[in-house]
């Protein structure tokens, strides 16, 4: 017979990774990022976990159908609504009839893998 333990009160349940990415398990979905693009914390080949029915707002990164193709975007809703290429705001589409874009969902995670981004600064040990 002994003592029981004092650390018996601090336990945690285990970590679920459904229940921290998928909030509505019907809308969500999974993609790999096809580019590199540090500014947003993406990196390629990125797991991007993207909910359909959440709501974008300015500066949600987002995937959209554009011109039949998916493609990883920031929405920017002001001063018109446009979507802009994560490295390089200054290349926007604009939400005109002729190149009209549909946002698919929010990008809500992202899981990278950080052995990808891992460099040698001492290659000789």
């Amino acid at each position: 017979m002994g003592f029981p333990s004092p650390a018996a009160d601090y336990t945690d349940k285990p970590i679920s990774l459904d229940e921290l990415f998928i909030k509505t398990p019907h809308a969500t979905y999974f993609m790999r990022c096809p580019d590199y693009c540090p500014s947003a914390g993406v990196l390629k080949d990125a797991l991007l976990v993207i909910d359909s029915s959440k709501r974008p707002v300015h500066g949600s990164v987002v995937v959209a159908v554009l011109c039949g193709e998916f493609v990883l975007r920031r929405l920017l809703t002001m001063p018109v609504p446009c979507l802009a290429k994560l490295e390089n705001y200054d290349d926007v589409t604009f939400a005109d009839e002729e190149t009209g874009f549909e946002i698919f969902g929010v990008v809500t995670h992202v899981v990278n893998d950080m052995s990808l981004s891992e460099f040698d600064d001492n290659p000789c040990m």
